[in-house]
């Protein structure tokens, strides 16, 4: 059973009733109150209920899900795991996001119409530090894809490289391979570990730079399946590479997307989080709790 966002109170004793014999329900956000989690432990006779947290720190809000009675909670940041657990004693785990093979196919892009060819690419939701971040490399071609910036954002000379356009699926594909590379910046409450567009950019088959997290190692092998960054010196040098090595980025997206296919599909993941739950595997491995060393910068 999966909870959802407007299932509370008496539509969620409707849906209870009609659900049957149930063995386990999982909630894919912070949807039930601590009543409604309550309401769900009595009614399914005590299946487990389990918490998969889609987001980083910046969602939390209320987090109602420390005051309810759920039997385990799986966080894509491993330093919510290392907090929570150090400090509160929860049954809490590390699992990554992942991405759908079937929604981001290569061959969804092929033959690539012009239009969506450029040099850099994001596709992603605009705010202020992301704007801030793209201003500093303005000078390359880009195209921006995402819903329209809020009116009081100032975009200055990323105006004429804002899409204004929302893509999914074929589209987003046609996105990511269109761009020689994708620039993947994480909001800065992503702590140690990385976002959707990580998995889905690697699974459409692109070469991305991705922002760097001491919990991408445990992802991705770095330089060879990504390239990260680490300032913005560091970012602009790998621009200016890797835009002119188009063999090289072949190679690195090849086995990016490989990597992607074996080990982060919503099939492999969903097998580890259940094979958690049975108690048969302790959860995504963890990187270590603590700030490592910084990837070394582009040797000439």
């Amino acid at each position: 059973m999966m909870a959802g966002r407007d299932m509370h109170g008496a539509q969620l004793r409707k849906l209870l009733a009609r659900a049957g014999d149930v063995d386990l329900v999982l909630s894919t956000h912070d949807f039930l109150t601590p009543a409604d989690a309550e309401l769900v432990k009595s009614a399914t006779g005590g299946a487990p209920l389990i918490l998969w947290y889609p987001d980083p720190v910046w969602s939390f809000q209320r987090h109602m899900f420390l005051n309810a009675p759920y039997d385990m909670l799986f966080f894509k940041d491993p330093y919510l795991v290392h907090m929570i657990r150090s400090k509160l004693g929860k049954r809490v785990f590390y699992m990554p996001e992942c991405y759908s093979q079937h929604s981001l196919d290569p061959s969804m892009a092929e033959p690539l119409d012009p239009a969506w060819v450029t040099d850099l690419c994001i596709a992603g939701n605009l705010y202020a530090y992301r704007v801030a971040l793209f201003q500093k490399i303005a000078d390359y071609d880009m195209k921006i894809w995402g819903l329209p910036a809020p009116t009081w954002l100032r975009t200055g000379d990323l105006k004429p490289k804002l899409q204004n356009c929302f893509v999914a699926h074929a589209d987003k594909v046609r996105a990511f391979r269109g761009a020689k590379i994708v620039l993947n910046t994480l909001n800065p409450s992503e702590i140690w570990g990385t976002n959707l567009r990580t998995f889905e950019a690697c699974g459409a088959g692109a070469f991305q730079i991705v922002d760097w997290r001491p919990g991408l190692s445990q992802l991705f092998e770095i330089g060879t399946e990504i390239e990260v960054f680490t300032d913005l010196a560091d970012l602009r040098a790998k621009i200016a590479h890797y835009v002119d090595a188009p063999e090289k980025r072949a190679e690195i997206a090849a086995a990016g997307r490989a990597r992607a296919l074996r080990d982060h599909t919503y099939r492999v993941r969903l097998g580890q989080l259940l094979d958690t739950v049975a108690g048969r595997s302790p959860g995504y491995p963890e990187p270590p709790p603590f700030w490592q060393e910084p990837v070394g910068r582009l040797r000439p």
